[in-house]
Parts: C-alpha cells; structure tokens; sequence
C-alpha cells in the first residue's frame, strides 16, 4: 500500500530502492516472528539498521536506506498503521561521505584515446566508437550524469553569446518536484562534433533503440568504461568520475563554488561542499600561492 502510494512521485529507480529496502526490512522481522507492522518498536528498528542491511555498505547508503525507512514509518504513523511516532525515538546515523576522485590528465587522455578502440561490436556504443567517446567527451565537458548525457537531445540546444547552452531536466528530479532546468555548455568543436557524429537514433545521437529504460543504457556506459579500465590500468573507471573530474577542474581554475554548484544541479552549494571538500581546500591553497608570488613583484615595484 505504501508503495503504491508513491508510484506517481518517485522515479521507477527510486521506487525500486525502496521496495529492496522494505523487502530487507520483512525478511529481517519475518525471521523474528514478527508478522504485522502494528508490532514494530524502535528497539528492533535500531537492531535492523545494524544488522538487517548488508554489512559491506558504506555509511551513506546506510543512511540513505534508513531514510527511505523513515518515510515509510511516517507514512504508517499518519495512517494508524502503528500507534506511536517510532521515528521520533530513532537515532541518527552519521553518514560519512566519501571525497570525489577525479580522474588525471593522463588518465582522462587514456581512456578517450581507448574509447576509440572499442571496435568489432555489432551494434550501439561498440560498434560506433566515435560516438561512444563523444558520448565520454560531453560528460567531461559539461558535468552531466551518464544518464543524462545518454538523453542529450540537440534539438535543444541554442547558440549563446560565447558557447552553445543546452538546458535539460536531470534524470534525478522528483516527480512531484517543479521541474529545474539546468545548462549546460558546449564548445564550437564539441557541439559541431555531435552533430555529424553517428547517431544511435533518429532524434539522440547517444540513446538507442526506443531508450525507454535509461538504466540499460547507463549500464552499457558503465560496462564499457570498466573494459576500458582493464585494459589501460586506470582503476575504478566508471561514467559519474568523468562528473567529479570537471567539478573538480573548475574548482581549481577558480570558478566560484556557487556556480559549480549549479552546472552541476545540486539542490544546494551545501552537496557541493560536502563532496568536494578536499578539493575546496586545494583552490584556497592554490590561490594562497598565486598570491605570494604577487606580493615579492608588487614590493619591487612599490620600492
């Protein structure tokens, strides 16, 4: 009941993850006896997020599972499922997030230059090379989600003043959400690139068949970007580091928090913060430099 509650305002990901979590959830509490939800109390509610999850997650999709727990709680409150507020008595877990690696120089040129090499498929990404590094190149380039990238449509994007802008909604947004828009920047080379790239339908150059389950797609990225880790040595190869490595490069060059925070669609420079930290510090060190290198010349010259 409580699933079908939510079906027209979660994404069919979202709504997956929470069917995994409550299914977890029954099979921890049916191996206890416990059969109706009027008999959950916060004891074993405490005793299920230390034991009931998988040991090998990390801390923040720890958290992240026990908040869809929390929801669905709520929603058990509100409709006398259960008799007390069980969240109210629940701690908090600290979720600590891991700091993004980006990928380096080195390793950005090899995996391009491997993309390329990615022949003998007998069809989509594999059997179009080109299109599968532009496919890499515009993630880089712009900071989209695989997802995202995967929808790039071009029919979309307008010429601005210095660079081509593409506004498109993220993958991610709650249905119930008002929709945001997000821009994203393409060069003249990236941008014409596409265009006369092959294209993998008739109306996306990176989305093919009838792309009516993105996560395939996302996937077919993921699996190919693994292959090309194996055979360059780059370790941990996936699509969402290409994100973290152009957030981390305007982080570097200078470019505000704030405005990363936004090409990058975060909900808040709060996300951005938490997940680029160390990188933050890296600019504040940089700019400390760059300045007591300035202060010797500006001596000079007042003296």
């Amino acid at each position: 009941m409580y699933l079908a509650s939510r079906c027209d305002e979660l994404s069919e990901k979202t709504l997956a993850q929470h069917r995994l979590v409550l299914d977890r959830l029954r099979r921890f509490y049916e191996q206890q006896g416990v059969l109706f939800v009027r008999e959950l109390n916060a004891d074993s509610l405490e005793t299920f997020r230390t034991h009931g999850l998988p040991a090998q997650l990390q801390s923040t999709s720890r958290a992240t599972a026990m908040a869809k727990v929390h929801c669905f709680l709520r929603t058990a409150f509100r409709r006398s499922w259960i008799a007390e507020p069980l969240v109210d008595k629940l701690t908090r877990g600290k979720a600590v997030y891991q700091q993004k690696d980006p990928f380096t120089e080195e390793e950005t040129t090899l995996i391009l230059d491997e993309a390329l090499k990615l022949t003998g498929g007998t069809h989509a990404y594999a059997k179009h090379p080109i299109t599968f590094r532009l496919l890499l190149e515009l993630m880089i380039e712009t900071g989209m989600r695989v997802g995202d990238a995967i929808r790039y449509d071009p029919a979309k994007v307008t010429r601005g003043e210095y660079l081509w802008v593409y506004n498109y909604v993220h993958q991610k947004s709650r249905r119930t959400e008002q929709p945001k828009s997000i821009e994203a920047y393409l060069d003249d080379r990236l941008k014409t690139a596409i265009d006369k790239c092959h294209w993998l339908s008739a109306s996306r150059p990176f989305a093919f068949g009838e792309f009516r389950n993105p996560n395939y797609l996302a996937s077919e990225v993921y699996y190919r970007m693994q292959t090309i880790g194996q055979r360059t040595g780059v370790t941990d190869c996936r699509p969402h580091r290409l994100r973290d490595t152009f957030a981390v490069r305007l982080l570097l060059s200078g470019i505000p928090l704030e405005d990363v925070a936004r090409l990058l669609g975060h909900s808040s420079v709060k996300v951005t913060e938490t997940y680029y930290a160390k990188w933050i510090a890296a600019r504040k060190k940089r700019l400390e430099r760059l300045l007591a290198e300035r202060r010797p010349a500006e001596a000079l010259v007042n003296s």
